[in-house]
C-alpha cells in the first residue's frame, strides 16, 4: 500500500492584494461616515430654520396652544384607566361563588353577563325542567350577593329531555 501525503499549505509568496483592498474599503467606510454626519448636520439646520419660519408666520401652533388640546386626550385616557381599575376591584369572587353555590347538577350555566353601571347580572342557562328552574331562582335570591331575581325569558326545548333554556336578570348587590 502506498502512503498518501496531503499538504494543504503551500509555500506561496504573500499576496498584497487582500490587505490593500481591506485598507481601501476601510477608507471608503470612513469617508462615507463623515459624509453622513455632514448631511445629518445640514438636515438638522434646515429643520430648525423651517421651524423658526413656521413659528414666525404662524403656520404652526406654539407649545402653549398644543398643551390646551392635550388635557382632553389625557382625560379620556384617565377615564379608561379608571374604568379598568373599577372592573378589577369589583367583588368577582363573591359573584362567582354565589352563582356556583346556588346551582345544581340539573342546571347548566351558558353565560354570565354583569352590567356594573345598572348593577345587574344576566344569567343564561339550561335547566332540566321548569321546577328545577324555579328552585334555582329561589336559591339565587337567598344569596347575599343578589337582590330580586327575575325570569326574563324561558323556552322549553323540543328534545327528548324537554329541558328549559332560560335567561335571568338579578340585582347585583356586590357592586360599589
Amino acid at each position: 500500500m502506498v502512503t498518501l501525503w496531503l499538504d494543504y499549505q503551500q509555500d506561496r509568496p504573500f499576496h498584497w492584494a487582500g490587505p490593500v483592498l481591506l485598507a481601501l474599503a476601510l477608507a471608503a467606510l470612513a469617508l462615507t461616515v463623515a459624509y453622513y454626519l455632514e448631511l445629518n448636520e445640514r438636515a438638522a439646520g434646515w429643520e430648525a430654520r423651517l421651524e423658526r419660519a413656521e413659528l414666525r408666520h404662524g403656520l404652526r401652533p406654539s407649545a402653549g396652544n398644543s398643551a390646551g388640546q392635550e388635557p382632553a386626550g389625557l382625560a379620556l385616557e384617565v377615564g379608561r384607566a379608571n374604568e379598568v381599575v373599577r372592573q378589577l376591584t369589583l367583588p368577582w369572587e363573591q359573584l362567582f361563588l354565589a352563582v356556583e353555590s346556588a346551582g345544581s347538577k340539573q342546571v347548566a350555566l351558558l353565560a354570565l353577563e354583569p352590567d356594573m353601571e345598572k348593577k345587574l347580572v344576566k344569567i343564561n342557562g339550561e335547566a332540566r325542567d321548569l321546577v328545577v328552574l324555579l328552585n334555582y331562582i329561589t336559591s339565587l335570591e337567598k344569596q347575599e350577593v343578589f337582590g330580586p331575581v327575575y325570569l326574563q325569558s324561558h323556552q322549553v326545548q323540543q328534545d327528548a329531555e324537554r329541558s328549559v333554556r332560560f335567561s335571568l336578570l338579578a340585582e347585583w348587590r356586590g357592586t360599589p
